[in-house]
């Protein structure tokens, strides 16, 4: 659920909100491809060696996707909590919060957060064909990519094409649990982060054409299971999936069914 957004040269990938909804990775938090200000916890280690960028000043939308995948190329994964344990409350349209006024109203300080976006997209790559000498380079061994993952692999895999500005919509990838089950197994002995030479020649979009279909079997039956269990949380999850890879559309039958029973509990 990202997209590009703002001005050329230095148009960035905003993430947009994701509607809640019943997690199918249950056992554990479900791994996600995104970092999120909004939501991160971490071990104090990713703070120091991600820090937020000094030299950015002025910028509130655009340094999410900057912070993620420096913690990428530093081995950094990201995970979502399996149960909903804080909210953000945005209230866009209170009259409350229409009365504060914003940080980017500063007309004092016009101009800084293009520049800040330049030096954001150019340093993660995001900007390959940006001139090099419009950005400030400064610090950029405290502030820059990590040495663990090569950043090429993030676009590879999360279908970023840096030079059109374009971004394949990842949610029946990440939602459905495809990229948790298949990326998953490849976590280090040592628990430090994936292993993502196990992934190079991984086909994110292949995935996406093929899978959601040859994974309705397994989801039919863990409906299936659920409904005999009557666990309405294992059945919502399933529910969840089934939405996303079109079981409702081969098997409306079974998905009557759950519905009838979730509706009930």
């Amino acid at each position: 659920n990202s997209d590009y957004e703002g001005q050329m040269p230095a148009r960035y990938l905003r993430h947009g909100s994701q509607p809640e909804g019943v997690p199918v990775i249950t056992d554990m938090p479900q791994l996600e491809p995104f970092w999120a200000a909004g939501f991160s916890f971490s071990r104090g280690h990713f703070k120091l060696r991600v820090p937020y960028d000094a030299y950015q000043p002025m910028v509130f939308q655009g340094e999410e996707i900057a912070v993620g995948i420096r913690g990428f190329t530093h081995g950094y994964d990201f995970y979502a909590p399996r149960d909903s344990v804080v909210f953000h409350e945005y209230a866009e349209m209170s009259k409350r919060r229409k009365k504060v006024h914003m940080f980017w109203e500063n007309t004092g300080h016009a101009g800084m957060g293009q520049n800040s976006l330049k030096r954001g997209t150019a340093v993660i790559g995001m900007a390959p064909d940006l001139d090099e000498s419009s950005w400030d380079h400064s610090e950029l061994k405290r502030y820059g990519l990590g040495t663990a993952r090569p950043v090429e692999l993030f676009y590879k895999l999360f279908l970023i094409d840096t030079k059109a500005r374009k971004a394949t919509q990842l949610c029946p990838f990440v939602s459905s649990g495809i990229m948790h089950r298949d990326f998953q197994p490849y976590v280090r002995a040592d628990g430090l982060g994936i292993d993502y030479s196990f992934l190079e020649n991984y086909d994110t979009q292949e995935t996406l054409q093929i899978r959601p279909r040859k994974d309705q079997p397994y989801w039919a039956r863990q409906i299936e299971k659920a409904l005999q269990g009557g666990n309405p949380r294992t059945l919502g999850a399933a529910v969840g999936a089934a939405k996303r890879i079109g079981l409702y559309e081969t098997k409306p039958e079974l998905m009557h069914r759950a519905d009838k029973r979730l509706k009930s509990n």
